[in-house]
């Protein structure tokens, strides 16, 4: 017990004096930047393909309502709604192109965060790593429906069959438990699935799942609690107006890219 605390002590030092000499903070600021102007473009990128399907809006914006405040909330749900109702097959296919370049210079700032957290320089050429954005970004983007899908059918049909069983009254609290727990699992194989293939060197899952699981939990905790201080206390919309939601937006994408750099540098301090 003695020697294992004393190992976990090591490890949380270690992790500290990497991401101070790395200055992960700035290489998060400049992460959350590039996340920024590629939010959009892979937002209307997914909600284009979603809208293809059967999925309400509604349903869609209801499980995305506990993760973030209320100003960046009403943001997304103007730019959903209208991409969803202005949907045509022009959207898919002349801008698509151009929205999943936008989108993967996203990937292309966090491949770039990652090599530097696992002190790696980037050996392949620009084409090879433009290459591996695009399927990185295509990858995400196909995971993330796979979650829509699940969050908004997967409460109907468990409401059904929990009904069924006689539990009905009990679903709304068991739907919660089981709704976290397969976020936690999706983000660490969101989080596994960057950290194995973004960095110019391939890694183990083995040896990135600590990282993957940090940074899953990370981020559903960091996010859940700047939503509710952001709801609760402070007053960006008085102090930026219609700008509020931006500056709130931003912040939430870099303490989003934070908890990805540092799960990059756990794995990196684990390795060493």
């Amino acid at each position: 017990m003695g020697v294992s605390l004393i190992k976990i002590k090591s490890i949380i030092y270690r992790l500290i004096k990497k991401s101070v000499e790395d200055d992960i903070l700035a290489i998060s600021s400049q992460l959350a930047y590039s996340l920024l102007l590629a939010f959009f473009p892979f937002l209307i990128f997914i909600i284009t393909l979603v809208g293809y399907s059967n999925i309400k809006v509604s349903d869609i914006m209801n499980n995305l309502r506990s993760f973030v405040p209320i100003e960046v909330y009403a943001l997304l749900s103007r730019t959903i709604s209208e991409v969803k109702f202005s949907r045509n097959s022009g959207i898919l296919s002349f801008s698509i192109l151009f929205t999943m370049w936008s989108a993967s210079n996203g990937l292309n700032a966090v491949i770039k965060g990652l090599n530097k957290a696992y002190n790696e320089k980037e050996r392949r050429n620009f084409i090879v790593s433009q290459i591996t954005a695009v399927i990185l970004t295509i990858a995400l983007a196909i995971i993330i429906v796979i979650v829509v899908i699940f969050l908004v059918f997967g409460e109907a049909s468990g409401h059904i069959l929990l009904t069924w069983l006689g539990i009905g009254t009990k679903f709304k609290i068991l739907w919660y438990v089981v709704r976290y727990i397969f976020m936690v699992l999706i983000t660490t194989v969101v989080f596994s699935f960057l950290y194995i293939y973004a960095p110019c060197k391939k890694h183990s899952l083995k040896s990135v799942l600590p990282g993957a699981i940090l940074s899953s939990f990370g981020w559903i905790v960091s996010s859940l609690a700047f939503s509710f201080y952001i709801n609760n206390f402070s007053n960006y919309s008085k102090i930026y107006g219609g700008l509020g939601a931006v500056i709130i937006l931003m912040l939430w994408l870099l303490i989003s890219s934070f908890v990805i750099i540092l799960g990059g540098e756990l794995n990196s301090v684990l390795g060493s």
